[in-house]
């Protein structure tokens, strides 16, 4: 049985309610005068780059990679046992199904149990994640929409870079990276903290054709992939 104790991992959160949002609103007034040309480039559509984002938009994207990396320590800290487990057990499947060609369904069955329970924690972390997320751009957004307000007030209403700000406009809004697509990239050490880009193992892991005959029921023989997605 889940022990939901465990899986409630929890960080320090932005907390965007009103005292939040009228600090992000102040930054944005405070700002506005230097952001015109700024302002002017996105009213144009030109994507601005991350370095040239305002100080205080740079400063909610460090506090949620800092957040999201402390929860995926906090995660596995909290789980290393199951983690340990789970890597053991991946090499006695992949050697039943795919050495000795020999299934061995009661052990597939108990790896599934362990899988399934670190899937439960990774979607509760990846949740959490996302509420950072969420929370942060809920402040991007106090932000420049004090900072658009500010800029047409100062510019006489010549509404070349002023108004409200314009719908779906938010420059520096944040995403989850692609480290968080798949719940299984946490038991694979080449994934949740690869940089955006970096090469993989040519081969397959252990844990990674664990996954996959768990996952697809492989019969003995059947090609291994990588692990699953989004499970």
């Amino acid at each position: 049985m889940i022990n939901k104790a465990r899986i409630n991992v929890r960080v320090r959160r932005l907390k965007a309610g009103r005292l939040s949002s009228v600090r992000a609103r102040f930054h944005g007034r405070r700002d506005a005068a230097g952001l015109r040309e700024f302002l002017a480039d996105a009213a144009a559509g030109r994507t601005p780059a991350d370095d040239s984002l305002p100080p205080y938009i740079l400063g909610l994207h460090a506090r949620v990679r800092r957040g999201s990396a402390r929860l995926r320590s906090r995660t596995l800290a909290a789980h290393r046992d199951l983690y340990v487990r789970i890597q053991a057990e991946s090499v006695r499947v992949v050697t039943q199904y795919t050495v000795r060609r020999d299934p061995a369904p009661a052990a597939l069955a108990r790896y599934g149990k362990s899988v399934a329970e670190w899937r439960s924690a990774a979607a509760v972390c990846r949740q959490q994640a996302q509420q950072l997320v969420d929370e942060a751009n809920q402040l991007i957004a106090c932000y420049w929409d004090a900072v658009w307000i500010r800029a047409q007030d100062e510019g006489g209403g010549d509404g070349e870079a002023g108004g409200p700000r314009p719908p779906g406009r938010l420059p520096g809004e944040i995403k989850l990276d692609h480290t968080w697509t798949d719940l299984d990239d946490g038991l694979l050490s080449d994934r949740w903290y690869a940089p955006e880009g970096a090469r993989r193992h040519a081969g397959p892991s252990a844990v990674a054709q664990a996954l996959h005959i768990l996952d697809h029921q492989a019969v003995p023989g059947a090609d291994a992939t990588s692990g699953a997605r989004g499970r």
